[in-house]
């Protein structure tokens, strides 16, 4: 059976017998075959040897258990010696029910070595990756195994490799560690950046911070643990850190998902599949596992969480999935389950706080099999190469230090000082420019023009061949002269694309124009760039709204926000990246960055306060820089030939030098330090000058005129000199005070300059014998013995390289102390000190001369009378003597540690001080004031701008000069304003005026008057406090933001009259806008003999102090300022100013020219307190007059009195106020009670009452007492970790504090005894619940105060939970626009979400939230602008409910008319106060102009609110806008699926929230008493689902019960091109409330059911339409009749004819008859309709409506007034239409009407007849006993009312005035006779 085998054609050819062919030859061959012998044959010799492996999915590691998934990429080439095929392909499978094997591989080999070496390549060949495991790579372990290659196998091999655990080939184990951890950077880095987006694509801001930068990843290798940091050094780049050792990695994502490595110059390919075991890698076609971290023996909590009590007891068993604990997690109970079973050992206790990952209770595990643990690995990484190889030239070594550069502005991580030092290296090589120059014509070559790349390359060739050892610049002109040529010659058409081509060539050369400083400051410029494009938008912006407006921005570009936050984060970095660039590269020439420099310097953040510092003194040191070359070029002759030719004379060239001497003198800039850096200069007459100028400067006004002489020593230069010395000398005047003026002694200066120290005794001895020679001369009868000591001597040390200059470290302590002992030791040589004193010299000066980017050095030495030598004197280091004594410094030695700093100009001098018991850093800025003679050009330097200020002000010499000095102290502040160290809480500034100032000085120019000379002094005080308020405006919220709390500025004024002598002004910044100023003389006390303070008119706090007092420490005024400053609010106290200061501008702006009158104040302020000092609920309050900040309760409360523009004769309001420097303003049980009794007093009264809110809710408090003395009760006495059973008293503590705790006893087994807690009550009230108690009394009284009287909240500070309810129950509200109103902290709200969620308060409750949800009415930026809103509003209102409204003489005349017309819809707000046409010409609108005040702007959009007036008298509107508005729906961060919705609004529509608002609206003009006005133009309501569901019936339901309730007039008026339909008729509609409400509508206003093109849809129907067409149309009635003719006549072809003719004639007309239609629809919506239908009262023109609606206000607002006072003499008990009908009557019975019918129309006539009380005054006074006889009529029909009647009318009369009892007692008696 089956074919003999020597048949088969291939066994034949084995054995060489024959040979076949084709597929079917072994038919052939078996027909001719013959057979033979196989025992003889000798078969033919093999070829090779053939290797076979079959593919599987089997895992080798597993005992090869098959493995089944998806096949992500099969690839496979095979080669003539290796061949193969597979069952799947990429993208396909293995079925979990199919064979292991899906492949064969085939290799041949001459040998069987080589068959088994080609097998090995073929199989690493293949790519296999997918969810299924291989044996590729351990087959190939096994054919590299010897006794496989040796042929030793046999069939039970392969079971003893599985049962040895032989495995393939790993990776090395450093490269699978570095992969790991690689993929698991970069996949966590993916989610977190995906997260973030996903956040911005929310609408949410993001958490603060995205950790990218540094992670720290653990890997689990083959039971080694791992542990690496990883910093992130660019987009791939990554330095990993592991033990003791650092290597560098590049990774990039490949498209497949795979990672390309680059490690030690060599790339390695990495897959990653995620396993249930843990994560594996394929590295290079070998894999590795990343194990899982499994370990349940550890019983950890997964998430934050309180842990409630174990279900096991300790030490018990416990089987797997068991509950053994309970935990709370957002106050829900969750059980535990153990993971494996085991005997439990509990490490918590019960009631503790568990963080996430915190140890609970370990378990013995019954299988410790399960848990492998990790050992972690101590060796390190082995030494490699960096990632990618990096060439040793000079340019590609420029390339990566600027990459790296980048990478850090980038946000990454790179090391600063190596990446700065190498840019360095390579800016300052001289190959950089030729090797680039070769990099960009190798890339460009190909593509220039063939003329220009040999010209090019001609050109270059030259400096090619010079070595590079030559230091050649680069001839970067010459080659931009060949390109620039080259673009000139070729055509318009081509020059485009060339220009493209040869922009990196252009560019190159350009930047290397100016050499290779030129190329460096650009490549520092784009860096420079970088960081400010990024940083700028940071700098003084809250990061959350940084965010917010870039996520905006870049909505289609997220990615581009994450780059820009992820650079922002690296900003410490930069900062040090950039400052080492400022000190290395720009240090040398700042000016030629000065743009970057001034942006460097703008920056306002803690963050830059480095950087900001470091280019603001760069910037300073260019000015020097320029400054000393100005001065140089204007004291020397040079400028003298070049001004005014060389003709000028002598006398005429001195007189131009000593000019220019003067501006020097005079000069705001650092002359000084100027003039010293030229000490040395090289030409003897300009050195004379500058010295000479030096003296002036430091002894102006002192110096005695041309007393200056110099001479020149062998050692250095000698000049002298002569000055007055100032002193007090007395005055005729009262006994007790004289005035001071300036008397003068006679002294002496000299100065010598040196080059060295050596010289300075030689110098010394010869300047005090020329100096006393000349003495001599000047005085030859006078003695030479020195009186007093206040000769002064200055030493110069010049020269830059001066040792003593080398010696100058600022920041090296011991090297300035080692110069200071240098300088001392020679002035304490007694030849010299005795020599200097007794020539007379009190001071010697020391002057130390630094290089061109220093500022010199001073030291002061005075001698000492204890040591008998000069000794340094440290409060004066840095200041020259003269100046010193100006600057007042001996009040500063009242303290220890002072701190001096100068300023960048060393105009100011900063004292820094901290002032105790509570450390307060205090700052004394100490100036002295130059006024320039001359706008010269050196004021160019000065850096403030302030021309456009002075234009602006008119401001008068002196104020100038003041407002200059104050504004640079303020930009030298702002530079440390974060800079802990100088940072003040409290700066005083002082200026000190040079130059005496006359009266005219003291004015600008157009305001200067005659003054009268005994009228003198009065008016000077009043002129300096004029200037001195005038400065404040301007300056005064700037100094209080930089903690600038008082200003004073001395000055001498030179006077014929009483105003002679010296003047001090003191100005209290007491919040930024207002300010105290109180005005000094300087006077002598005789009894002290010293200068004192000595106030005019009104008594300061300083007065009879004397001048130079020590400063005192803060009083507790200023304390509890500082401390609201903190809070970000003003001290409650400070209030009342500023109600003062808002009154003035409110009368200022309406009445022009207004002066606060002296007599009378414009607001008188009562502070009321509890009538008992211990005051509680009930207590009432009285008024008291006391200091502010004397209060014992935490609210504050006046009544104040004021003159407004309404009420000239005053008015009152309630005012109460937290205090939040008390208890943090927190509300307790007596704050509670005081507020109730103040909101009592405000409803008893009728008042307005004005809730200043900063708070922080309830108060918060625990038992002090008991906390300090209680004992815990422990599980276990021994071991405190098992935890607690209670908290307990010992009996001492009990009897002590007994009554603040509810316990009970417990007796030990020891026989102590402890009194456990049970609660514990507090000694102190205000602890805990009854706070809360006390809000609810308090939300109750204020929701109260709203309905009886008016309530207006302004949260000028942060206001929580009670306060923030307080806010909405007042439903008037304006909040401060840095001020959030709260329920619970941010942080708060973080803990309990479990997640950094909310990163601010402003988040929760800021403006953004506030203002667009209804609480918040009006927002203001600070509390002046807050108080005068308060003020705007409260002129709306009466002065107390029921009283007038205030009415105010209308600027805007009420008959002008309307201007304001709408071209296609109606702008609600230019139809009520007008608007700008486009020619910048004002249209007038309805109401008075800029008398409407918006409110609830920022809610419900669709409908505007607000208050205005008309022709003075105030109203209430609501409006309607007609524009589509975007209604925003921010998303909550607090829920992660929550997005940001923009949801359009439709104008001229009600939505639920507008509705609502047009309620809430109406509603507080009700309470207010105003009239309303209604400009309605509303097509309906919107009717969808949402609305519905959001309660659109309601509100509108709402409106209408408002409406309904309303008690003043109401106008609604349909505007121009407006329309009232449906709906939103029915809730306006007159008839609601006939009794106030009249409609009105202008001519083109429309109103109907529905909209024409609605009405036609149902009353005009197609149908309709043909009707009307066929009754119209001439051509259809024709055809009609010729169709009735053909139907009769029985003609159907006609017939039919005509009726399509007709069909035709009708599609033709409907569009026109649609038109007709609606235009038939539209005449039934007209305003005359509506008038004949008398819905509306009448048709009012627009142009005319303002005039026309003013009138019939005035009318009925005097209606409204007599039918009031009708009704309270009636006893209300009339209608308001009875009470009408009965004025009505009595008007027409008057001699005013005459009976005429058209009479009462008749305003005037109407006015007159109520304005004269006399026509109806009996007729109230009938319905007064009617009134009366009814209440008595009651009272005699009860028999018990009558009892009670004597003692009632005994009591009713015993209240009565005498009189006025006598008068009732006459007419009873009168009635019972």
């Amino acid at each position: 059976m089956g074919i003999p085998l020597w048949q088969i054609p291939e066994i034949r050819r084995f054995y060489g017998v024959e040979h076949g062919g084709g597929y079917d030859s072994w038919r052939k061959v078996s027909v001719v075959a013959t057979c033979f012998d196989f025992d003889k044959a000798e078969s033919t010799r093999p070829k090779g040897h053939c290797v076979a492996v079959r593919v599987t999915s089997e895992d080798p590691d597993d005992g090869f258990k098959p493995t089944s998934g998806k096949v992500q990429e099969l690839s496979f080439k095979s080669k003539p010696n290796v061949w193969a095929y597979f069952s799947v392909k990429s993208g396909g499978g293995i079925h979990e029910f199919s064979d292991s094997q899906f492949g064969h591989v085939f290799a041949f080999g001459e040998s069987r070595a080589l068959a088994i070496a080609n097998m090995v390549l073929g199989l690493k060949e293949i790519q296999i990756r997918g969810e299924i495991r291989t044996n590729v790579d351990y087959t190939i372990d096994l054919l590299h195994a010897s006794d496989y290659r040796e042929n030793k196998i046999h069939t039970g091999w392969l079971d003893s490799r599985i049962a040895m655990r032989v495995r393939a080939e790993r990776p090395p184990w450093y490269l699978s560690v570095v992969a790991g951890a690689l993929y698991k950077v970069s996949a966590s880095s993916a989610a977190m950046v995906s997260d973030y987006i996903g956040y911005l694509e929310k609408g949410q801001i993001p958490p603060k911070h995205i950790s990218l930068m540094h992670s720290q990843v653990s890997l689990n290798i083959e039971g080694s643990k791992y542990t690496i940091d990883m910093v992130r050094g660019g987009t791939g780049s990554y330095r990993l850190r592991m033990n003791e050792s650092e290597i560098e990695a590049e990774i990039h994502t490949l498209r497949d998902g795979g990672l390309l490595m680059q490690l030690d110059g060599k790339s390695h390919v990495i897959y990653a599949e995620e396993e249930a075991a843990g994560t594996r890698l394929l590295i290079d076609g070998r894999t590795c596992l990343l194990q899982k971290d499994h370990d349940p023996s550890k019983l950890v909590a997964e998430t934050p969480c309180k842990l409630l009590r174990f279900l096991v007891s300790d030490g018990s068993h416990i089987d797997a999935d068991t509950p053994y604990a309970e935990v709370e997690v957002m106050k829900m109970c969750m059980p535990l389950l153990s993971p494996a079973s085991g005997v439990i050992q509990i490490k918590s206790s019960e009631g503790q706080t568990m963080q996430a990952g915190e140890l609970i209770a370990r378990l013995d595990l019954d299988d410790p099999s399960a848990v492998r643990k990790a050992e972690p690995f101590q060796g390190n990484f082995p030494v490699l190469g960096p990632p990618t190889a990096i060439s040793d030239k000079v340019h590609q070594r420029c390339a990566a230090s600027l990459n790296a550069a980048r990478m850090i502005l980038a946000g990454y991580e790179h090391n600063i000082n190596e990446v700065v030092q190498s840019l360095l290296n390579c800016l300052d090589s001289p190959e950089l420019p030729f090797l680039q120059w070769q990099e960009c014509m190798s890339v460009l070559a190909t593509r220039l023009p063939k003329d220009l790349k040999n010209e090019l390359e001609s050109k270059y060739k030259g400096f090619e061949v010079i070595p590079s050892s030559q230091n050649i610049d680069f001839p970067a002109k010459l080659l931009k002269g060949v390109l620039d040529s080259h673009l000139s010659s070729c055509s318009e058409k081509e020059r485009g694309s060339l220009e493209r081509h040869i922009e990196p060539l252009m560019s190159l050369v350009k930047s290397y124009e100016g050499g290779r400083e030129s190329h460096a400051r650009v490549i520092v410029r784009s860096l420079f760039e970088e960081y400010l494009s990024v940083e700028e938008l940071f700098s003084d912006n809250i990061q959350a709204d940084v965010i917010e407006r870039l996520r905006v921005q870049y909505k289609k570009d997220l990615l581009k926000v994450v780059d820009i936050v992820l650079s922002h984060q690296g900003v410490k970095n930069k900062n040090k990246l950039i400052l080492r660039l400022l000190e290395q590269l720009v240090y040398p020439n700042p000016a030629a960055y000065r743009d970057q420099l001034i942006r460097f310097s703008a920056l306002n953040h803690t963050s830059y306060s480095e950087l900001a510092l470091k280019a603001s003194q760069l910037l300073e040191q260019t000015k020097l820089s320029e400054l000393r070359s100005t001065i140089a070029r204007s004291l020397s002759e040079l400028e003298m030939f070049t001004e005014d030719g060389e003709s000028m004379d002598t006398p005429k060239r001195k007189s131009a030098i000593n000019e220019r001497m003067e501006d020097l003198v005079s000069a705001p800039l650092a002359v000084e330090d100027a003039l010293i850096g030229l000490f040395d200069h090289s030409d003897h007459t300009l050195q004379r000058r500058v010295v000479e100028t030096y003296v002036r400067r430091l002894y102006q006004p002192y110096l005695v005129k041309e007393s200056v002489r110099m001479q020149w020593h062998r050692s250095g230069l000698i000049a002298s000199w002569e000055f007055l010395e100032e002193h007090i000398e007395r005055k005729n005047g009262s006994e007790e005070q004289m005035s001071v003026e300036k008397h003068s002694e006679r002294k002496w200066g000299a100065m010598v300059i040196i080059k060295s120290l050596q010289f300075l005794p030689a110098i010394i001895s010869v300047a005090l014998r020329e100096t006393t020679h000349n003495l001599e001369k000047a005085t030859p009868h006078g003695s030479l013995e020195p009186t007093t000591f206040g000769n002064m001597i200055h030493i110069a040390l010049v020269g830059i390289n001066n040792q003593m200059s080398l010696l100058q470290d600022s920041g090296d302590e011991d090297q300035a102390q080692e110069r200071i002992k240098k300088l001392a030791k020679i002035l304490q040589d007694k030849e010299v000190g005795s020599s200097l004193r007794s020539a007379g010299v009190g001071v010697t000066s020391c002057i130390i001369q630094r290089d061109e980017g220093r500022t010199p050095m001073r030291h002061s030495f005075h001698w000492s009378a204890k040591n008998l030598y000069y000794e340094e004197e440290p409060l004066l280091r840095h200041l020259e003597p003269p100046l010193s004594i100006y600057l007042e410094l001996d009040k500063l030695k009242g303290y220890e540690g002072i701190r001096y700093t100068p300023s960048c100009d060393r105009q100011w001098h900063l004292y820094t001080v901290l002032d105790k018991p509570h450390p307060i850093q205090r700052m004394f800025l100490r100036t002295l004031v130059r006024q320039p003679t001359s706008n010269d050009r050196l004021t160019a330097y000065s850096g403030h701008d302030v021309d456009m200020m002075h234009n602006q002000l008119s401001m008068s010499f002196t104020s100038k000069s003041i407002f200059r000095s104050i504004m640079a102290a303020m930009e030298e502040l702002e530079l440390n304003v974060h800079n802990a160290t100088l940072k003040p809480d409290h700066a005083q500034m002082y200026l000190c005026i040079l130059q005496e100032q006359e009266i005219n000085d003291l004015m600008p120019y157009t305001k200067r008057v005659d003054i009268d000379a005994g009228q003198e002094e009065e008016a000077v005080e009043t002129i300096l406090e004029e200037l001195a308020r005038e400065i404040h405006a301007f300056a005064g919220v700037r100094m209080h933001k930089l903690g600038v709390c008082q200003w004073e500025v001395k000055l001498w004024i030179a006077s014929f009259g009483r105003a002679n002598g010296a003047w001090r002004v003191v100005v209290t910044n007491v919040t930024g806008q207002t300010c105290t100023v109180h005005i000094y003389r300087e006077l002598e006390n005789t009894s002290k003999y010293q200068a004192v303070y000595h106030s005019l008119s009104v008594r300061g706090p300083l007065h009879g102090v004397p001048v130079n007092a020590h400063y005192q420490p803060l009083g507790v005024l200023d304390r509890k300022r500082l401390l609201a400053r903190k809070n970000g609010t003003t001290y409650c106290y400070d209030f009342p100013l500023a109600f003062q200061m808002a009154l003035e501008q409110s009368f200022a702006s309406r009445f022009p020219g207004f002066k606060k009158p002296k007599d009378k104040l414009l607001c008188k302020v009562t502070e009321l307190v509890f009538a008992d000092q211990k005051g509680y609920w009930g207590t009432p309050l009285i008024p008291i007059e006391r200091q502010p900040g004397l209060n014992d309760v935490g609210m504050i409360a006046w009544s104040m009195e004021m003159s407004t523009p309404e009420f000239p004769s005053g008015r009152t309001i309630l005012i109460v106020a937290n205090d939040v420097t008390f208890k943090a303003g927190s509300f307790g049980p007596r704050e509670d009670a005081f507020f109730l009794a103040v909101t009592d007093l405000a409803c008893t009264k009728k008042l307005p009452l004005i809730y200043l809110a900063a708070n922080s809710g309830a108060r918060i408090g625990v038992a002090e007492e008991v906390k300090a003395c209680f004992k815990v009760g422990w599980s276990d006495e021994s071991s405190p970790e098992n935890g607690f059973q209670y908290v307990y008293l010992t009996p001492e503590d009990y009897a002590r504090i007994g009554s603040s705790v509810i316990a009970h006893e417990m007796r030990l087994a020891s026989g102590k005894t402890r009194w456990v807690i049970d609660a514990i009550v507090g000694k102190e009230d205000g602890l805990g619940v009854e706070n809360l108690s006390g809000s609810g009394a308090i939300a109750s009284a204020y929701s109260r105060a709203y309905k009886e009287t008016f309530t207006l909240t302004y949260v000028t500070g942060r206001t929580v939970g009670i306060g923030a309810y307080l806010a909405r129950l007042g439903m008037r509200c304006i909040q401060r626009l840095d001020q959030p109103i709260i329920l619970t902290g941010f942080s708060a709200l973080n803990k309990l979400l479990g997640r950094e969620v909310y990163s601010s308060h402003m988040q929760l409750g800021g403006p953004k939230i506030m203002a667009t949800n209804g609480v918040v009415h009006l927002t203001v930026s600070d509390d002046l602008e807050g108080v005068s809103a308060i003020l705007n509003w409260l002129s709306c209102i009466p002065p107390h409910l029921g009283g007038p409204i205030p009415v105010l003489n209308p600027s805007d005349p009420p008959e002008r008319p309307v201007e304001y017309f709408p071209e296609t819809s109606c702008d609600p707000r230019a139809a009520i106060c007008g608007t700008l046409d486009s020619n910048g010409n004002w249209k007038g609108g309805i109401f008075d102009r800029d008398s409407f005040v918006e409110t609830l702007e920022g809610w419900a959009r669709t409908v505007v609110t607000g208050r205005a007036k008309l022709g003075g008298i105030p109203v209430g509107i609501v409006a309607v806008e007609t524009q589509t508005v975007m209604q925003v729906i921010p998303a909550d961060p607090g829920q992660l699926d929550s997005h940001e919705r923009v949801v359009p609004q439709a104008g001229q529509v009600w939505f639920p929230d507008s509705a609502t608002k047009t309620a809430q609206a109406i509603m507080d003009f009700n309470r207010e008493e105003l009239p309303l006005f209604i400009l309605a133009n509303w097509r309906g309501f919107s009717g969808g689902q949402r609305d519905l569901f959001e309660g659109i019936l309601q509100a509108g339901s709402t409106i209408v019960e408002n409406l309904r309730t309303y008690g003043q007039p109401v106008f609604v008026y349909i505007p121009m091109m407006g329309e009232l339909r449906g709906g939103a008729w029915v809730v306006v509609d007159s008839r609601i409330n006939s009794d106030q409400i009249e409609m009105y509508a202008e001519r083109t206003a429309k109103g109907n059911v529905l909209e024409p093109e609605g009405i036609i849809e149902i009353k005009f129907r197609k149908k309709e339409l043909i009707e009307c067409m066929e009754r119209l149309d001439q051509q259809l009635i024709s055809l009609n009749e010729k169709l009735h003719e053909a139907k009769s006549n029985g003609g159907h072809a006609k017939a039919e004819s005509l009726q399509q003719q007709i069909q035709s004639r009708e599609k033709q007309l409907l569009p026109v008859y649609t038109q007709i239609a609606t235009k038939f629809a539209e005449l039934h919506d007209t305003s005359l309709r509506m008038a004949a239908k008398g819905v509306i009262k009448e048709v009012v023109d627009w142009d005319r409506s303002r005039s026309f609606f003013y009138r019939r206000l005035r009318r009925r607002i005097s209606e409204n007034s007599l039918v009031k006072t009708v009704n309270d003499a009636a006893g209300n008990q009339l209608s308001y239409k009875s009470a009408m009908d009965l004025i009505k009557r009595w008007f027409f019975d008057s001699n005013v009407a005459k009976g005429r019918e058209d009479a009462w129309v008749n305003d005037e006539a109407f006015f007159s007849w109520k304005d004269d009380t006399r026509n109806y005054n009996e007729k109230l006074q009938e319905l007064r006993f009617q009134k009366v006889l009814l209440q008595l009529t009651n009272i005699g029909s009860s028999a018990s009312d009558m009892q009670a009647l004597p003692r009632g009318l005994a009591a009713l009369l015993s209240k009565m005035e005498p009189s006025s009892r006598k008068q009732i007692a006459n007419e009873i008696r009168k009635v019972l006779s």
